[in-house]
């Protein structure tokens, strides 16, 4: 059964839709935050960067203890930071909680990142995926991780995250990602004991839901205002809207077929060097405006 989270860095809306969820039988099980959440959170507040990141896990913390699932805490990423910074901050997220997934934009860089992050048992969400390479990527990363790090454990799998939302507004049908993307996972350099989930994210409407359930995401993330909509819908309501067709206009995306020999890559060493000179080209335009994005957000809190 699909699971729900919270998309905020507000503890105020996990109690009131904590609240809602229960009163209509269901449960949000976890929680995903980033930059522009925790900024809207503290919005016509200066902070220096140690206390805002102190305040980013004094929220976390508190979302903790509102659900009883994971929770994602992202890493501060621009397109200068290295992997040796975004390991160190996700080294401390972490430490926060067993229960934390630390967020990586899905690039080169963070691949390096999530490498030694995987190596010492640190739950990972890649966010701002937009393309199935990516997908592929992520799934056949943590393939080899796992392959190859026997004591790698973890108590949920690891979480992959489209923007379906965020392809919609630029006139791609992000919900096929979502079905595409099932695919690849389950494909032999993907298949790993189920490790990963997706995690349909940027969801903007009622529909989102319903055809992210459709398409077999294992969980959604989803903000509140959709939620309280959601949440209201009768069991009828909710089945007839996972039979919805993507809003008109946008274009579809054609299934990508990963090469059987980028299948058979069984080392990090060669992994790198695929994706380092494009043979499995995980560059998209919108992971970077969305990395531009959260940094200038989070930039906006600081003095």
């Amino acid at each position: 059964m699909t699971k729900f989270l919270l998309d905020s860095g507000d503890p105020r809306e996990y109690k009131e839709i904590i609240k809602l969820a229960k009163e209509h039988n269901s449960e949000i099980w976890g929680a995903t935050t980033n930059p522009t959440l925790i900024a809207k959170n503290l919005a016509g507040k200066k902070f220096t960067r140690e206390e805002a990141f102190n305040l980013q896990k004094k929220i976390v913390i508190e979302i903790l203890n509102l659900v009883p699932g994971a929770v994602s805490a992202e890493v501060y990423a621009d397109e200068t930071t290295t992997a040796q910074e975004m390991i160190e901050q996700g080294e401390e997220i972490a430490s926060w909680d067993k229960r934390i997934y630390v967020k990586l934009p899905t690039t080169i860089e963070s691949f390096k990142a999530r490498t030694a992050l995987r190596k010492k048992n640190i739950s990972i969400n890649n966010t701002l995926v937009f393309s199935q390479q990516q997908i592929f990527a992520i799934a056949l990363h943590e393939r080899i991780i796992r392959k190859t790090h026997n004591n790698i454990r973890s108590e949920w799998p690891q979480f992959i995250s489209p923007f379906i939302g965020r392809l919609d507004d630029n006139g791609r049908n992000g919900i096929r990602l979502i079905g595409h993307g099932m695919k690849i996972k389950a494909l032999p350099a993907g298949r790993q004991g189920k490790s990963t989930w997706m995690l349909s994210a940027s969801i903007r409407t009622i529909e989102h839901i319903g055809q992210s359930i459709n398409a077999g995401a294992e969980i959604i993330t989803s903000p509140a205002k959709v939620y309280r909509q959601w949440f209201t819908l009768t069991p009828g309501q909710k089945n007839a809207l996972k039979k919805t067709s993507p809003a008109k206009g946008l274009k579809d995306i054609t299934f990508w077929q990963p090469p059987k020999k980028l299948e058979k890559i069984t080392t990090i060493e060669e992994f790198m060097q695929v994706i380092q000179t494009n043979r499995l080209d995980i560059h998209h335009p919108l992971t970077d405006s969305g990395i531009e994005r959260f940094a200038a957000d989070w930039k906006s809190i600081l003095i």
